[in-house]
């Protein structure tokens, strides 16, 4: 036996006084005696004359000094050394996931699981070590390595299971890492099942050993909730619901729907045997609330057994934009509903945010612009860390980042940007779009300041003719500020981090769970993150700008499954003994509960003697007193005996480093990091302690925690194919005890390619370890990386396209670059790489439908790493492309018929008849093409429905020259001319003749009448002749009579220059009276008679039988003095052949319509045909205005001959004008118009005009190229399908919306994947939410694979589409460098930041560590001192003191008497 604490066997001489209390005589109490016999005892002590007489007869002594005896021994801390059995080291891993919660097993499952645990804990031999692992949210040690099976037995009862999925794989893998290559260690895990995850990779290991819990499976859950709004109907939105039983027999329970406890809905359901079935709700409610699904039934799990959604209220945001005047940013701005816009001129702003939430600077540079949430359009502030290093000249874009919220669903690959800004970024941030030379959108991330980049003049770019451009702009203000949070923030799954958007200017957050606590959350960068979401329920997240509320359910199936699962079994080999160990035994607890004993004895055996052995206290104060002190320490050894503990604050650090020895760090960085770890050491202090973790594709524990900081060269190897910075950070939070001041210590390139390590340093953050970082900087002399091979998802039949390959290089140098299309060689080329990034583009069409896979390979001098210098891409070809030709004449269109088809365009050739008549008609066609279509052949739907399908299903037009078209074809001012690039407006470049016209309209009765428009027909003439009004310019003149029996001149004839006195004129007609046309047509002739105008010109519309006339000589005299007439009968009432003879007779044009709302188009078409401004007739060579556009590539444009004639048309302030004419008129024009596209060409495609261009041998490829231009993308489905891939599953979304825009429900959908080595797979999709389908494969593999999907309702077809998701080489080879601004942001988040000196490791903002310091020592110490006063107050009375101050102040006032008398003697 040995003491650990010697020193502490002094406090046995507190005997001596002890000791000496008994040569005092006891102080006896005054008592009225009955006899003298009573004297003799009292004589006989007071005429004791030894000190041992005295001991003899009292034993309360010996037990006093053996008390105090056994009090100093177990301060002395007596220990004895035993050879403990079993050496070995036990891991205990619990499962904490929501299926331990099942009560199949009383009391449920985790509590079965903790008492087997128990019971292996209390079998052990002494000399085994155990360690205790919670698989939470993260991996948690509750007892680390050690002998002290209290404090196991202890961690293992606090344990609790939680509302979380199964993660036992990473607890299981955070156990192998910590007992290393131990052979004798023993991984025992408490679950009620294996789950895949658990196993992979760790599922051969003999030391782990699973223990099942769990009966059976009697369970029934809620599988999912959502909420989708509707934005048609008469509910405005939809909830779905969806429900499984996993019990062996039919369930029946009752469902209820409730919204801020208002019921939706109230079903009673029966579920067969492992059935699943799914319902739909629509419901109304304005605002935001909380949506609660709730199951009435008795079952084993509850937690599932309710789910909660919210729908997040409507939040404005309050906008200013400062720009010298964008009409593209006014009007997307002001058309978001959530947008509250203020627009000022850039010398009325500053700077700062003056009190709006999102200021966006357009073309504007303030001198600063500070702290808050920007979008920068074309500029850069002075303070803002964006280094503007010059313009670029029509950038390339290479790529952008499909993944961020900004980016989603967004298509760059066509965007054209004539310049934009070269900028350098300075600090973190992330590239959304990256073009060659650097970024042009940019998001800038400080810590006090959010911004969007956007570095080109929106101007000098067609991106805002896109429909990216209001998208990409609405996500960028909800980036910036929470407004309209989607579904997928606020509603998770357990475990799933909540990560918000906050206000500029919140920096502290508060969270509420469902079970009442409160949390602080962490606000980094404008972010809140929470991680403990191990509840189900309704999170509220409180800022001071208000509160948001975030569902977590459960959600998923493995955990609700509750059937026990197959636990793997392993045959044990041969393992080495266990040599016994010594293990150290204190005994200190022992003989305090032997002083416990003596005190309490020695205590009881005194009252037994001053009570005369009576029942009650003592009747003398100082034996009260006495008592009540004994029973104090007798409290305090028992107290310590408990072994508290109290928190003690020390100057000591605990640095673990995180080592990165993954494939993408070379041997040299490595080197260089190790030294640095080393080095480190001489920074640190008494106390200190350090270790190291080597990490790659898996974190090992090469170096345990050790006092000082020497550090050893790692021996241990993992695999270098991945950087999982999330698990070395799980391990160096197991290994670190909770409560010190730990640092976690970085030495890696940050290119995190596995896990999720900012959620764990999230969770570092709530333990209180620190992140530092040393970049490991990229030692490569010269690496090339090809980092993709950019493809369109889909093209058409024989539509070109780029095949793009990016690659980056470290230095300038050279390669041979390879191209295979479906594993056959196209060719290769040598090409140059500048250092960075560098893009080849190789124009491509193919001609078979399917998908097809690209690769290219690049071989350059000097590369080290094989396995990055190869990419992969697929292209989906969907067929022929589909295009509706409508000509006047169908043998006029044989030539552009035969060009179109030659390039792999089916034309279907119509007549204007033929026309479909409405939108759903023209589904089927990807394009349409009118050629010399007059607009009176068509009705006012049938050009709406062309019109919405450009502009709503994206739909292309294209509209060719003649006599008939354009301004001649009557398009004024209808539904076509808003799809066109071009309106009907001439604006003259050349002296065209005046034109003196005069509208002459009969107003009769029958006029009156109203159509089908529910418009009167003289409404719709007057309509018409405003038309004619806004078209004639100053020079022309008009005039408007109308008449009945007699005329009158409602606007007599003046020049057109007067538009408002002119309406107003003809807004005054009214109808009424007989209908005799002829003296109004002799006025007209007599007026235009007299006008000096070249032209002259009658439109004379009637609707009934006119009183005859001398029409015919009236009509001829007016040709003979050039005065033309044009007639317009309305309806079957009208008198058809008098006004065909006046037309034929005046040579002009007869019209008949029976549908009023063509009299406009016949009015602006006369008119235009009457000044003969539009039709130009001379030949001309085509000019190219715009060379860079797709359409006209590859063509060479002075071989091209001459045309004949187009018709005069005026480019819209939007278009692109790609070819002109010598009068600089468009010829060919182009534009976007909503999600489609068009195309005006103001000349023809055949004999007339073009008949030089039918036998010109680019006449095929131009039309190839305009048509296709226009064509729509994508295929003609109500299912959209994304397929991605998230780890190493492939994930297929397919969103079901009918083309009236309501949600399609219920869809049978199968997916067929094809994997890189063939396996053919089906997989079922499984509906998530209203119209929204999801379905997982495993995609491990590298390579493609083939996805095709299809989708059904009651046995049709409703959508099919073909994907290719492509598999990379290891995302290790592809990023290199250090990705610093990932670093930064995961240290920040802890309060950390990089390292310059290896001595700051130790020396840089220095924590101090919460040790417990135990009480039980100095418990144990004031007890043994107490023991003293306790006996004192026995002897002596509690009034000792007062009488021995009593006679001190008698003493000292007798002194000083004397001292009075000496000085009167003197």
């Amino acid at each position: 036996m040995s003491f650990l604490s010697p020193l502490a066997l002094l406090v046995g001489t507190l005997s001596v006084p002890l000791l000496l209390l008994y040569f005092l005589k006891v102080r006896r109490r005054q008592a009225m005696v009955s006899s003298l016999l009573l004297w003799n005892p009292a004589l006989r002590d007071r005429e004791a004359s030894t000190f041992f007489q005295r001991l003899q007869r009292d034993p309360l002594l010996i037990l006093q000094l053996l008390a105090l005896l056994a009090l100093a021994l177990a301060l002395a801390r007596p220990a004895v050394t035993v050879m403990g059995h079993g050496a070995k080291r036990i891991v205990v891993v619990l499962d904490t996931s929501a299926s331990m919660k099942a009560t199949d097993v009383s009391p449920s499952r985790f509590v079965r699981a903790q008492r087997e645990a128990l019971d292996l804990v209390n079998g052990l031999g002494e000399g085994a070590e155990v360690m205790v692992i919670e698989s939470g949210v993260q991996p948690r040690v509750l007892a680390p390595f050690g002998h002290d099976r209290e404090q196991t037995l202890a961690a293992i009862r606090t344990a609790h299971a939680r509302d979380l999925p199964n993660r036992l794989g990473e607890a299981v893998r955070t156990a192998r890492a910590l007992v290393g290559q131990d052979a004798r260690a023993e991984i025992h895990v408490f679950t009620d099942g294996a789950h895949p995850a658990a196993l992979r990779g760790q599922a051969d290991d003999v030391r782990v050993r699973w223990v099942g819990v769990g009966q059976r499976g009697r369970n029934v859950a809620i599988t999912s909730l959502a909420v989708r709004r509707n934005y048609i109907g008469a509910f405005d939105s939809q909830a779905f619901v969806s429900f499984a039983n996993f019990s062996d027999q039919a369930e029946s329970f009752a469902f209820s729907l409730t919204i801020d406890g208002d019921v939706v809905a109230e079903k009673t359901l029966t579920l067969d045997p492992q059935v699943r079935r799914a319902v739909v709700l629509p419901f109304s409610h304005a605002g935001g609330g909380v949506l609660r699904a709730r199951l009435d039934v008795s079952d084993d799990l509850s937690a599932d057994d309710a789910a909660y959604a919210v729908i997040a209220p409507a939040r404005t945001i309050r906008v200013l934009l400062v720009s010298p005047g964008n009409l593209f940013l006014e009007k997307e701005l002001s058309t978001d509903p959530q947008v509250k816009l203020e627009v000022r001129k850039p010398d009325a702003y500053q700077g700062g945010m003056e009190g709006f939430d999102v200021v966006v600077l357009d073309s504007v540079s303030p001198p600063r612009i500070g702290s808050g949430r920007f979008v920068l359009v074309n500029t850069s502030p002075p303070d803002v860390p964006l280094e503007v290093l010059g313009r670029l000249e029509s950038p390339v874009i290479m790529d952008w980042d499909r993944s961020h919220p900004i980016m989603r669903q967004v298509d760059f690959a066509k965007v054209a940007i004539e310049d934009a800004l070269r900028v350098r970024p300075l600090a973190a941030g992330k590239t959304l779009v990256e073009a060659v030379g650097g970024p042009i959108v940019y998001l800038l991330e400080e810590p006090n300041r959010k911004a969007v980049f956007f570095g080109f003049d929106l101007f000098r770019s067609d991106l805002p003719l896109r429909v990216a451009f209001p998208v990409m702009m609405s996500r960028a203000l909800r980036w910036l500020h929470p407004a309209d949070l989607d579904q997928a923030s606020l509603s998770l799954q357990t475990g799933q981090p909540i990560l918000l958007l906050v206000e500029h200017g919140v920096t502290t957050a508060t969270v509420g769970t469902p079970s009442g606590r409160s949390v602080r959350a962490q606000v980094t960068r404008g972010v809140i993150s929470f991680t403990e979401t191990d509840e189900v329920g309704v999170y509220t997240v409180t800022t001071s700008r208000g509160e948001t509320k975030v569902a977590v359910n459960l959600f998923n199936p493995d955990e609700s499954e509750l059937q026990p699962k197959p636990l793997p079994s392993f045959v044990e080999g041969a393992r080495p003994d266990s040599a016994p160990v010594p293990i150290v035994r204190e005994l200190w607890h022992l003989l305090a509960a032997l002083a416990v004993f003596l005190l309490a004895l020695e205590g009881f055996l005194y009252w037994r003697r001053q009570t005369a052995g009576r029942l009650g206290v003592p009747h003398n104060v100082g034996d009260r007193w006495a008592l009540g002190l004994r029973c104090v320490l007798v409290a305090v050894v028992l107290l310590a005996l408990v072994r508290p503990t109290v928190p003690r604050w020390v100057d000591r650090l605990n640095v673990v480093f995180l080592l990165d020895v993954s494939d993408s760090v070379s041997l040299a960085a490595r080197e260089s990091a190790f030294r640095f770890a080393a080095q480190s050491g001489g920074g640190a202090r008494p106390g200190d302690q350090s270790g190291v973790i080597v990490f790659g594709e898996e974190a090992v524990v090469a170096q345990a925690l050790r006092p000082g900081g020497k550090i050893d060269r790692p021996q241990v190897q993992v695999g270098g194919r991945g950087t999982n910075l999330a698990q070395a950070l799980q391990l160096a939070l197991a290994t670190t005890p909770p409560g010190h001041a730990n640092r976690f210590v970085l030495l890696s390139d940050g290119r995190q390619n596995a896990g999720n390590a900012l959620a764990v340093a999230q969770a570092a953050k709530d333990a209180g370890a620190d992140i530092w970082y040393v970049p490991a900087p990229l030692t490569f002399k010269q690496e090339v990386v090809v980092e993709s091979m950019l493809l369109p998802r889909e093209v058409k039949f024989g539509e070109p396209f780029q095949a793009k390959v990016v690659a980056w290089s470290q230095a300038e140098t050279q390669g041979r670059l390879s191209m295979f299309r479906n594993g056959e060689f196209l060719g290769s080329q040598v090409v140059k790489l500048n250092a960075g990034k560098n893009v080849f583009a190789y124009r491509q069409s193919l001609e078979q439908s399917g998908i097809h896979v690209y690769q290219a390979a690049l071989d350059a001098e000097g590369d080290i790493i094989e396995e990055n210098n190869r990419a992969v891409g697929t292209v989906v070809v969907r067929g022929r492309p589909q295009v509706l030709l409508v000509e006047k004449d169908k043998s006029q269109a044989q030539a552009l018929t035969a060009a179109l088809r030659a390039q792999h365009v089916d034309v279907e050739l119509v007549e204007a008849e033929r026309i479909p008549k409405d939108a759903a008609g023209l589904q089927k066609y990807d394009g349409i093409i009118l050629s010399n279509v007059s607009s009176l052949k068509m009705t006012k739907k049938q050009m709406e429905g062309i019109r919405d399908y450009v502009r709503e299903q994206g739909g292309g037009l294209i509209m060719l020259g003649g006599e008939e078209s354009f301004g001649l074809g009557g398009y004024y001012r209808t539904p076509i001319e808003e799809a066109l690039p071009v309106t009907m407006e001439v604006k003259q470049k050349v002296e065209i003749p005046s034109l003196a016209v005069v509208l002459s309209i009969d107003r009769s009765g029958s006029m009156a009448m109203t159509t089908d428009d529910k418009a009167t027909k003289l409404d719709i003439a007057k309509e018409a002749s405003h038309l004619v009004v806004d078209l004639l310019d100053d020079r022309n003149e008009v005039g408007v009579m109308s008449w009945d029996t007699e005329f009158v001149w409602d606007s007599p004839i003046r020049p057109a220059r007067d538009k408002q006195a002119i309406h107003h004129a003809i807004a005054t007609i009214k109808a009424g009276g007989g209908t005799d046309g002829y003296p109004g047509l002799k006025e007209a002739y007599q007026v235009l008679y007299d006008r000096p105008a070249l032209l002259k010109h009658v439109i004379f519309l009637s609707d009934g039988q006119m009183t005859r006339g001398d029409f015919a000589g009236l009509v001829r005299r007016m040709t003979k003095d050039k005065i033309t007439v044009s007639t317009v009968a309305i309806g079957k009432d009208a008198d058809v052949q008098l006004m065909m003879d006046i037309a034929k007779w005046g040579r002009g044009r007869f019209y008949y319509t029976d549908e009023g709302a063509t009299v406009p188009r016949i009015f602006t078409l006369e008119t235009q045909l009457a000044s003969k401004a539009s039709l130009v007739e001379q030949p001309f060579k085509a000019s190219v205005a715009s060379p860079g556009h797709e359409a006209i590539q590859e063509i060479d444009w002075k071989e091209a001959p001459p045309l004949g004639g187009y018709v005069a048309t005026t480019l819209k302030g939007n278009a692109e004008m790609v070819l002109m004419t010598h009068q600089e008129d468009p010829l060919l024009a182009t534009w976007r118009y909503g999600l489609g596209r068009s195309v005006a060409f103001t000349s023809d495609a055949k004999g007339k005009w073009g008949v030089l261009w039918l036998r010109w041998g680019g006449f095929n490829k131009f039309w190839s190229q305009v048509t296709r231009w226009t064509l729509r993308t994508g295929s003609r489905s109500d299912t959209v399908a994304t397929v991605s891939r998230v780890d190493d599953t492939g994930e297929v979304v397919v969103d079901a919306i009918d083309s009236k825009g309501e949600f399609i429900n219920f869809l049978d959908s199968q997916v067929g994947v094809v994997s890189p080595d063939k396996q053919r797979t089906v997989v079922e999709l499984e509906q998530i939410g209203p119209g929204r389908y999801r379905g997982r494969f495993p995609a491990s593999q590298e390579g493609v694979y083939l996805v095709g999907m299809a989708q059904r309702k009651d046995a049709q077809m409703v959508g099919s589409q073909l994907a290719g998701l492509v598999v990379p080489y290891a995302q290790e080879f592809r990023d290199l460098g250090v990705d610093e601004t990932f670093l930064r942001e995961i240290s920040e988040l802890t309060g950390g930041g990089p390292v310059g000196q290896p001595r700051d490791v130790f020396l840089q903002s220095r924590r101090k560590s919460r040790l417990s310091l135990d009480l039980w020592p100095w418990l144990l110490g004031a007890a043994a001192i107490l023991l003293v006063p306790d006996i004192a107050l026995r002897r002596v009375g509690p009034g000792a003191f007062g009488r021995v101050m009593t006679r001190l102040k008698t003493m000292r006032m007798g002194q000083g008497g004397r001292d009075r008398d000496t000085s009167r003697t003197t």
